[in-house]
């Protein structure tokens, strides 16, 4: 090869630069903060590993944002089909929405819903046509989020539980793969349908679902690691031909690569 086809990105082949297919996770900060490895586990660098020389992993988090601020910035960001494949859509809202309706970042519960699927049905979408995951928002410690003065009082354990009911409702009825946080962290958190909810000040701390809680809100390095099993779970039971065990590289290994 030459000294201009090295420095010359996709020279010989107009389609190299989009050869490989993306993996999208779009959501707030809960998403954004995936790719941190400080804390010992990054959801970001555990998906992108397991799917190197597979799919690119694209973080497109936004911290602070809920499903109204959504549906205004994913046109501004989603790729068109002549640009690059997205293969996968992950969609992760309501840790903001959810809070009360005195704050700003209040989205009524109806409006949720509707924000939800406008992703789903976005024209930018349809014409992607990507394998889409809906996230639940995962349960709120009021105990842990009482030592941060901007967010103190403003989400309930209870109101959580409403949104993260209706994006489980809005995922069934669209028939679209659930990777339910919301349940897993409340599994681990001992809770059973009927009983008072962790996290809620009105029975004690429940030390189980805030090591899951970097403050209340956020996800610790074991947090992130119970989503990324989920995750994967969720892919593996949907979309088995999906695994990143099922999938060939993009391109092949240094044995047989041309030289």
């Amino acid at each position: 090869m030459s000294t201009d086809e090295l420095a010359s990105p996709g020279a010989g082949d107009q389609n190299a630069c989009a050869a490989y297919d993306q993996f999208i996770l779009f959501g707030d900060s809960i998403t954004q903060m995936s790719t941190d490895q400080n804390p010992g586990f990054s959801f970001y660098a555990a998906l992108q590993q397991d799917y190197i020389r597979l799919i690119d992993v694209v973080n497109r988090g936004f911290s602070g944002y809920n499903t109204a601020h959504a549906i205004k910035v994913f046109p501004k960001f989603f790729p068109a089909p002549q640009m690059v494949r997205v293969r996968f859509l992950s969609i992760f809202f309501g840790a903001n929405d959810s809070v009360l309706d005195q704050y700003y970042q209040h989205v009524p519960l109806e409006d949720y819903k509707e924000n939800l699927r406008a992703i789903v049905g976005h024209p930018l979408t349809r014409a992607q046509r990507p394998r889409i995951l809906i996230l639940t928002p995962p349960p709120v410690s009021e105990y842990m989020l009482e030592a941060i003065e901007d967010v103190r009082g403003s989400r309930t354990a209870s109101n959580t539980k409403r949104y993260a009911d209706a994006c489980r409702e809005v995922a069934n009825s669209l028939d679209i793969p659930v990777v339910d946080i919301w349940s897993a962290f409340m599994g681990i958190a001992g809770w059973h349908d009927g009983q008072a909810l962790p996290g809620s000040k009105d029975i004690p701390r429940n030390v189980n679902l805030e090591n899951l809680l970097s403050d209340g809100l956020h996800l610790s390095a074991q947090g992130y690691k119970i989503m990324f099993n989920e995750f994967m779970h969720v892919i593996r039971a949907v979309w088995p031909d999906q695994a990143p065990d099922a999938l060939p590289m993009v391109f092949p290994g240094w044995e047989t690569a041309p030289k």
